[in-house]
């Protein structure tokens, strides 16, 4: 048994993949109602960037309506079956931002005598606002989508749009810790607007998504800065592994805000609270050290399956983007916008119920403790320097995450190879990407999600000879983006 539990350490990284329930049941798929929810949703936010970038060039700006359009977008819907008084608050909330907006609009256009415009294809919210209402309202703009745009063409829009939606996430992260920036909010909503006409070139496109890759490319580096302004400078740490007996939380997202507050909320209670998914970047500040209550991390990023094992209630936080398993739910605990069905909703980050549920639960026994390898999460700027300064023009391939890492190395072997181990490990990729000569730059990500292709399209900005990419299922990445990324910039799929 220890043997086994060491080489699971040993694998830490590589379990971070494209390996996920939908897969390991064979039911990978896009799944339709989603989609349709969130093409609603996004009918009400493209509206508004429409007339917000229209009054900019009256000279006019709300940053208030860019704001929680900005919040709108940044919603991805995980599960069909949601909270559908979550969903219908945000969108009614966008539609009054929409009308607002257009009258604004409308009054300049009638000020200065000026022809309007008005938004193409839009349409108005149903009047019966039940879901299937609402269903059948995204199913039609998901068609007339389809029917509007040649293959290419929707291939830009749909990349456009995950860029954007992702963009927005990490805007939000910074807003929660602190910073704004209306001018990057405006940029965001004005390269959603691009969505909108539908007379635009392929090419133009194109070059509006390598353009917008520079505002992507310095809100991450922004992102980096705070957080280290916020929870120190980062350094090579370890993470634990290990199960302690105990009442105990896992906490499951990216968000080191959320998982920050839920700390101080436990601190002097025993409580064992794990991390899971990429929140194991947490041990990689000083900041978290501190916290006694904070024990380790569990599992890797296959939330059907760890959730299952856990022996406690689950926290999600606002950047959680997988779907999670039926007969968990009533034990889950979420701060997301919209909220799947029977998740117990945290307001205002009183943690109150979510620490009650941990103290009644009967946590992890004796017979559950295991003790793992400790993982090294490596962060070393001077091997870095080491191998850029060797490279002597050659080139170099930047391996992000660890999956099938030995096959890539072997492919690239001959050249300089720098290995980030951690599937999510942006701040040493800008390190790399800033000193680097980019030209000789191959770039490998091994891991599949949403946000690591707002960091593959970031690196356009820096124009590295060649990207990589792994293939991913439908489920996580849309195939109209991996088609986009292929054949209209050139990313190889490997």
């Amino acid at each position: 048994m220890q043997n086994e539990n060491k080489e699971n350490g040993l694998n830490f990284f590589s379990e971070f993949s494209d390996k996920t329930s939908c897969i390991n049941s064979g039911m990978c798929s896009v799944d339709p109602s989603s989609n349709a929810l969130e093409e609603l949703l996004l009918n009400e936010i493209k509206q508004i960037a429409f007339y917000i970038v229209k009054l900019a060039d009256f000279g006019t700006k709300n940053d208030a309506i860019v704001q929680d359009a900005i919040k709108g977008l940044s919603v991805i819907i995980i599960n069909t079956a949601l909270r559908l008084k979550d969903y219908k608050s945000l969108l009614f909330m966008l539609e009054e931002e929409k009308k607002s907006a257009k009258s604004l609009y409308l009054d300049c256009c009638k000020e200065k005598r000026i022809k309007y415009e008005l938004v193409e294809n839009a349409i108005d919210l149903p009047k019966d606002s039940g879901l299937t209402s609402f269903l059948k309202a995204g199913e039609a703009l998901v068609v007339e989508k389809q029917k509007e745009y040649e293959p290419k063409k929707l291939d830009l829009i749909e990349l456009i749009i995950t860029f954007a939606k992702t963009s927005a996430i990490n805007i939000e992260k910074l807003r929660r810790l602190g910073y704004v920036n209306n001018e990057w909010n405006f940029k965001i909503l004005k390269f959603l607007n691009l969505t909108n006409i539908s007379s635009i070139k392929i090419d133009k496109l194109k070059k509006k998504i390598c353009e917008f890759s520079e505002v992507s490319y310095k809100i991450w580096e922004k992102l980096t800065e705070i957080l280290e302004q916020k929870y120190g400078k980062r350094k090579t740490s370890e993470i634990n592994l290990q199960i302690k007996k105990g009442k105990s939380i896992l906490v499951s997202g990216s968000d080191l805000d959320e998982l920050d507050t839920l700390l101080k909320a436990v601190e002097g209670i025993e409580i064992n609270v794990y991390t899971n998914s990429t929140l194991f970047m947490a041990f990689a500040y000083p900041h978290f050290a501190k916290y006694k209550n904070l024990v380790g991390h569990f599992g890797g990023e296959n939330a059907e399956e760890d959730f299952t094992k856990f022996k406690g209630p689950i926290f999600t936080t606002q950047s959680f983007l997988q779907k999670v398993d039926y007969f968990r739910r009533g034990t889950i605990y979420t701060t997301k916008i919209i909220a799947p069905e029977k998740m117990v909703r945290i307001e205002n980050y009183d943690f109150k119920p979510l620490i009650q549920s941990a103290l009644e639960s009967n946590g992890f026994s004796e017979s559950d403790e295991i003790t793992f390898d400790k993982v090294l999460l490596k962060y070393d700027t001077k091997e870095i320097d080491k191998i850029l300064s060797e490279a002597d023009n050659k080139e170099i391939c930047v391996i992000v995450g660890s999956y099938r890492k030995e096959k890539i190395v072997e492919r690239f072997a001959g050249q300089k190879i720098i290995e980030l181990e951690s599937p999510v490990e942006i701040q040493l990729l800008i390190y790399i990407l800033n000193k680097a000569n980019c030209e000789n730059l191959n770039i490998v990500f091994t891991h599949c999600g949403p946000n690591t292709i707002n960091i593959l399209f970031s690196t356009l900005y820096t124009d590295p000879k060649k990207i990589y990419f792994a293939k991913c299922p439908n489920s996580l990445i849309s195939p109209h983006v991996i088609r986009a990324m292929a054949e209209e910039f050139d990313v190889e799929m490997i």
